[in-house]
């Protein structure tokens, strides 16, 4: 397929789009960008939920209320940014179906990015190996990265599994496990490998990559250097 989306400008600042700005990635990702000097416009459904958050009063801060399921919106939202990145996960929103969920706001944002001529999504997937073991969660992360790709817009993919940091939904579960049941009967997946990395780390790799434009088309995993269980995170 033919890119056909607009090159980055080599220097000075980008206008970034931002969804999952309410989240916790996107919520910590958005002053770090504004510290490198970008602007952000943050694509939000409740506007009201970054009112506790500072940087939501910079001047180089647009906040425009909507969702991603509504792609002419969401293609005024993007028009005129140069990147735009693509944190939204439906089964974060705790809805049934959140597959099917997922593909339908994928599709709209990409068609949407490509309509705006944005040059470069950025996407936070999920790392796993392929195969009959992939669990739905993965499978539709991967989903969604094919179909951002099918966009014709160059996207950047980083793959991650847990995230270790206060606030992690995935962290967040095994701490409450930890200090709640001293004893517990452990279900199957606590035997499952994983390579945890640190919050502050993804949020190096996706604040970087968009200075760096060879990243741009590119998958990358970035999986932490040690593989536990969960079992052994527990431990």
């Amino acid at each position: 397929m033919t890119l056909s989306a607009r090159p980055l400008p080599q220097s000075g600042p980008l206008r970034i789009a931002l969804t999952g700005a309410t989240g916790y990635i996107g919520g910590r990702l958005a002053p770090l960008l504004l510290e490198r000097g970008h602007e952000l416009v943050c694509l939000v459904r409740s506007p009201r939920k970054l009112e506790d958050h500072a940087w939501s009063s910079d001047e180089r801060v647009t906040i425009v209320q909507g969702d991603v399921s509504d792609t002419e919106a969401t293609t005024r939202a993007l028009r005129g940014c140069d990147v735009a990145y693509y944190l939204v996960h439906a089964m974060e929103t705790g809805s049934s179906g959140f597959a099917s969920r997922d593909r339908t706001l994928a599709r709209s944002f990409a068609n949407a990015a490509r309509e705006a001529g944005v040059g470069r999504i950025v996407y936070l997937g999920g790392l796993g190996e392929l195969g009959s073991g992939l669990s739905e969660h993965l499978r539709s992360r991967r989903e969604v990265e094919t179909i951002l790709h099918d966009s014709g817009v160059p996207v950047t993919v980083f793959r991650a599994a847990i995230i270790l940091g206060s606030g992690s939904a995935s962290f967040e579960i095994l701490r409450y496990l930890v200090e709640r049941l001293p004893i517990m009967v452990t279900p199957k997946w606590v035997s499952t490998r994983s390579q945890p990395i640190s919050v502050v780390d993804v949020l190096g790799y996706l604040t970087d990559c968009i200075d760096m434009p060879e990243t741009a088309g590119q998958t990358m995993e970035i999986g932490g250097p040690d593989v536990l269980t969960y079992k052994a995170l527990m431990d």
